[in-house]
């Protein structure tokens, strides 16, 4: 049986890189080979391209107010529009239309929507209409660069930067789903992950951006997956595999050019080639009822070929209305 933990971050700078789950496991595995060296982190990666993946990861989610939200499914199914009388109409179509603009779900709404309790989604989407959504506040910065040989700044060399921010009563939060708990104690991932968050998340860390404060780290049972599941919502950038054996999805695309990180940056070569990834929210029906979908894509790069990027997604099961 997996566990879910909750980690809970509080942003302290500005954040130039996004909380993706395939980015967030590539500052994992960077901080891993610190601690253990090559040898180790390619015996651990193996396990996750060979189908045994220790743990999956979520992208970065907001908590305010003790609630967490979600990114809102992307299946919908539509308002019933055959209702006796035109009042009923009207409500239904006015349910429909707070539904899509919704962009964020909580808990609560997200346990209606696994459990294909959908009248009761609608009506919970109605009734908090007018939450205030936590989200990210975009800044504008301008710099000069400098002349290393004479320290003064260059004349006409301005560049800008777009850091986001986040209020002192908004966090980040992500959730982990342990899949191999002797594995995971083995190596200790906890402070391993922690660590990611603790030296510096994302571009310009060393400049102080991307600096988290670890605010938790515990289990999380708040999830009500149902006992006979059809399908699963993924949390995470997610890279489908054969052996997901999907049978229909309602999902949006990634279009990710990645760029390798630490000393491969400045490689010959440090841009990976662009992919396609399944973005927070997507669905898919299958009948294979699992922990984990998705696969590790091996080969990235001709110039780094022992490099992976991980695909493998945080997901919950769900019965969708077929």
């Amino acid at each position: 049986m997996a566990t879910i933990k909750k980690l809970t971050l509080k942003l302290k700078s500005g954040l130039l890189t996004e909380l993706q789950s395939d980015t967030i496991f590539g500052h994992f595995a960077w901080r891993f080979k610190e601690q253990y060296g090559d040898e180790k982190l390619e015996t651990f990666l193996n396990l996750f391209s060979s189908g045994q993946p220790v743990f999956t990861i979520s992208d970065g989610l907001f908590e305010k107010d003790g609630i967490v939200y979600f990114p809102k499914p992307l299946k919908l199914t539509p308002a019933n529009f055959e209702s006796v009388n035109k009042q009923e109409r009207i409500n239904n179509f006015l349910k429909q239309k707070e539904s899509k603009s919704r962009k964020l779900i909580t808990t609560e709404q997200l346990n209606y929507y696994l459990n294909n309790n959908l009248e009761q989604f609608d009506e919970s989407l109605a009734v908090s209409s007018n939450t205030s959504i936590p989200g990210f506040k975009n800044d504008l910065r301008v710099h000069v660069e400098i002349d290393r040989e004479t320290f003064s700044s260059k004349d006409g060399q301005l560049f800008t930067e777009n850091p986001k921010y986040l209020d002192d009563k908004t966090f980040i939060v992500l959730f982990i789903k342990i899949l191999d708990e002797n594995i995971w104690n083995e190596y200790h991932c906890e402070e391993i992950i922690k660590n990611v968050f603790e030296i510096g998340y994302g571009k310009k860390k060393s400049s102080g951006y991307g600096q988290f404060e670890i605010l938790s780290f515990k289990d999380y049972n708040a999830f009500r997956e149902p006992d006979n599941p059809n399908g699963f919502i993924s949390l995470s950038h997610y890279l489908p595999a054969n052996e997901d054996n999907i049978k229909d999805a309602y999902y949006e695309i990634n279009v990710k050019y990645g760029k390798f990180g630490e000393e491969k940056s400045g490689s010959q070569n440090p841009f990976k080639p662009p992919m396609l990834l399944m973005k927070p929210g997507s669905c898919f029906i299958t009948d294979e009822n699992k922990d984990y979908y998705g696969r590790v894509l091996k080969h990235v790069s001709d110039y780094h070929p022992n490099t992976i990027h991980n695909g493998i997604a945080f997901t919950l099961a769900a019965d969708f209305d077929l």
